[in-house]
């Protein structure tokens, strides 16, 4: 008894389908280099690589918010940086005056032009901009943190924002804390004590530059109240808080390149993880594909060589 003809068609559109199908996969393996095509092929290593690549993204945007902070870092620390050298040139003049104690109207004049340039000047980097908002207002980046006579008009509350898993850090900055402004008068300490010494130039009684005072606080502790203290000891007082500010920008700049190499570090160690996961090793998948193809080839064959048959030709 034979097999019908029907039974045969049957069989080879069977093989046919299940050829085409392998030979397709293998062709879009090669193309896409993933042996991890759909979901379904493996749901437990998708899943796996699909966290993997959220974890990469987190990583990425990571670094990306570290490039923004150390821009605005960067910026901050540069403005300090200039304050801190021309305060620290501007002592060595306040000192020799206070020593000279008499100048000639031509002399005051000089020294009157100097300080006032150099207010202008630390209140012109206190206001540092990055693109069009100002770094040292805190939040409130729309507005001059310093008025023209060194008067803060910020906010305390800073931005931040995350660079690594638990880690923020500045893209604005508290100009309160920052560039030393005296609590008892909200204003630049440096800048206060600037506008005495112009003051004592236009009376022309510099004799009062080691005698006169300013209420000095830094603290911000209502607990505490402010300190007397001569011009000299407030302008160091000053200076010395900017100093610690730029020296803290210094660390969290250290901070944020330090994260974005360890950041970098578990971006390629996820990203090699999803790789083994996803990625297709090609020698197998051209093995895979050859053997594939051969057999459809061959199942083609087959089909071309058994489609005229009929049980007439076996009839006997």
């Amino acid at each position: 008894m034979r097999v019908p003809d029907i039974k045969y068609l049957d069989i080879l559109l069977k093989y046919d389908r299940k050829r085409s199908v392998d030979l397709t996969r293998k062709t879009e393996e090669l193309s896409s280099g993933k042996k991890l095509l759909y979901p379904s092929d493996n749901p437990i290593d998708a899943a796996r690589a699909l966290r993997f690549k959220k974890l990469i993204s987190t990583l990425n945007q990571y670094n990306r918010n570290i490039d923004l902070a150390k821009t605005q870092l960067e910026t901050a620390e540069s403005a300090l940086d200039t304050i801190i050298n021309v305060s620290q040139e501007a002592r060595a003049k306040i000192v020799q005056i206070m020593n000279t104690g008499v100048i000639n109207e031509d002399e005051a004049k000089t020294l009157k032009d100097y300080f006032e340039n150099l207010k202008s000047y630390i209140i012109g980097q206190s206001n540092t901009k990055v693109a069009d908002h100002y770094i040292f207002g805190g939040v409130k980046t729309q507005t001059k943190p310093f008025n023209d006579d060194g008067t803060y008009q910020g906010e305390t509350q800073e931005t931040t924002i995350a660079i690594a898993n638990g880690v923020e850090t500045n893209t604005t900055f508290n100009g309160k804390e920052y560039l030393g402004v005296n609590y008892s008068s909200n204003k630049i300490l440096i800048v206060e004590v600037i506008d005495k010494i112009i003051s004592l130039i236009d009376s022309g009684n510099l004799q009062q530059l080691n005698n006169i005072t300013i209420d000095v606080d830094l603290t911000n502790d209502n607990t505490t109240n402010p300190t007397s203290m001569k011009l000299l000891d407030a302008f160091d007082k000053g200076l010395s808080k900017v100093m610690e500010y730029r020296s803290i920008i210094g660390t969290k700049i250290g901070t944020a390149e330090n994260l974005k190499v360890q950041n970098e570090n578990m971006r390629l160690h996820y990203s090699n993880l999803v790789s083994k996961i996803e990625d297709a090793d090609y020698t197998a998948a051209i093995a895979e594909y050859e053997k594939a193809k051969t057999a459809y080839e061959a199942l083609l064959a087959t089909i071309q060589q058994t489609k005229d048959l009929s049980l007439l030709k076996y009839y006997k």
